[in-house]
């Protein structure tokens, strides 16, 4: 690992975020699949593939090695499934035994894989039931823009708008536009307080190991009483929430993809044109709340559906839509600004000072504050869409002082800039995609 280095230049921060992605290099054959990957971390997260996680370091290696964009992308859609679905997790690594008995006790369904050299079957737990934040689309982008290689898209570009779909048939059940996720780990944002009244908590301060432990009961309801059948869970609605990000991601990877698409098929690019014109409307239409002057979320509890609206930052990720009115990307702006909300000393906390949930030193449940590489990314990149290069380029310059300062980090301390969390994680290397981007290096 890299510790207690401090960094005096950007050459020397970028030099840092890939020294860090290649300390986590996962290469090997398992089942009779080759694989190349990059985990999380050194420590925490294990031997697993994770998809935002493998998303966020394809986008950085576009940059500098952009083969190992390609071989991660690669080893992550061979479980992709014939309806689409990619999971969040696979578990190359070799269980311990408490891994195993987890497994056994909330863990997800069990899944027969064939080695297709030799024919050996196995049994197991390989990958979740549950997938990720739809963020590929970015990945592919990069992949593009490094290669212009057509055979690429040939190769990638129909899974992904395969998965896109997915997510469309299984998980809008109301149809309404807004995707559902079944569990806080498919946003990756596992505890943001979107997800507060969903869980049944209403006021603060709480018992964080409680919270917690609802993750844990959600698996088991899901394993025992739904034996892993979605459309039961979506019904039942033990946790059935259209996070207003997770949404807002998925309907600008319909864009992004729309593009990609332009350069391979006008058929396929015509029509992820119109899923994400539908999607981004839909958003526009019902998300946002004229009076709060916030987009919000919604969950459904047996069949009736509530709005959750605690702010964080997922309720600015709709600056990703191209449609979004001016006059609402001007609110969310100024909404970033305000040093009462998100315009804190470093960029950008996860919720706003104004949250009752605030919490910049949040260890336990991460999401309350603290500010991620990941969740800069997405908010620069919509400030970047829509012209506020001034703004990006300021946030830029506090994200590259907290780097400088104190290192690279899980997350960091919105107040102080401190690091928290695991030491060089690969998603928070996303600061060089942006540095490319706003042609800093």
């Amino acid at each position: 690992m890299i510790s207690n280095l401090r960094y005096n230049t950007v050459n020397e921060v970028v030099d840092a975020c890939y020294r860090h992605l290649e300390s986590n290099l996962m290469e090997g054959t398992r089942w009779g699949l080759n694989y190349q990957f990059y985990k999380p971390a050194q420590t925490k997260y294990g031997a697993s593939q994770w998809l935002w996680d493998s998303g966020w370091h394809q986008l950085v290696w576009s940059h500098r090695n952009v083969e190992n964009s390609i071989n991660d992308l690669r080893t992550l859609l061979q479980f992709q499934q014939a309806n689409g679905f990619i999971p969040e997790m696979i578990y190359w690594g070799v269980k311990s035994k408490l891994g195993i008995l987890k497994d056994k006790l909330w863990g997800y369904s069990k899944k027969v894989l064939k080695d297709t050299k030799s024919g050996k079957r196995y049994k197991g737990v390989f990958w979740t039931d549950i997938s990720q934040m739809p963020m590929l689309a970015y990945s592919l982008r990069a992949i593009w823009d490094a290669t212009q290689d057509r055979n690429l898209l040939t190769e990638f570009l129909p899974k992904l708008i395969k998965y896109q779909e997915w997510w469309a048939n299984e998980r809008d059940p109301d149809n309404d536009g807004l995707i559902s996720i079944i569990h806080p780990w498919e946003s990756g944002l596992d505890a943001s307080p979107i997800y507060d009244p969903a869980l049944g908590f209403f006021s603060y301060p709480f018992n964080e190991i409680r919270y917690y432990s609802q993750f844990i009961k959600l698996l088991l309801l899901y394993k025992w009483r739904a034996r892993w059948n979605i459309k039961k869970i979506l019904r039942r609605g033990w946790f059935n929430v259209e996070d207003i990000g997770v949404c807002s991601v998925y309907a600008d990877a319909w864009g992004v993809l729309n593009k990609l698409a332009e350069n391979l098929d006008n058929k396929l690019a015509k029509q992820c044109y119109q899923m994400n014109k539908y999607y981004s409307e839909m958003i526009i239409e019902k998300a946002w709340d004229e009076k709060k002057k916030q987009f919000v979320s919604f969950y459904h509890q047996k069949g009736v559906e509530k709005v959750s609206t605690p702010e964080t930052i997922q309720s600015l990720f709709p600056l990703l839509l191209d449609s979004l009115p001016k006059e609402i990307q001007e609110i969310l702006v100024e909404k970033i600004q305000d040093p009462h909300k998100f315009g804190l000393p470093y960029p950008v906390p996860t919720a706003p000072k104004t949250n009752p949930a605030f919490n910049p030193l949040d260890s336990t449940l991460m999401w309350r504050g603290p500010s991620w590489g990941c969740t800069n990314w997405i908010i620069l990149e919509g400030l970047i869409k829509h012209n506020y290069f001034d703004l990006a380029n300021n946030i830029l310059d506090k994200w590259l002082e907290m780097y400088k300062k104190f290192g690279i980090s899980e997350y960091h301390n919105p107040l102080t800039g401190e690091m928290e969390g695991q030491e060089g994680l690969g998603m928070a290397t996303t600061i060089v995609d942006i540095l490319y981007k706003l042609k800093r290096i």
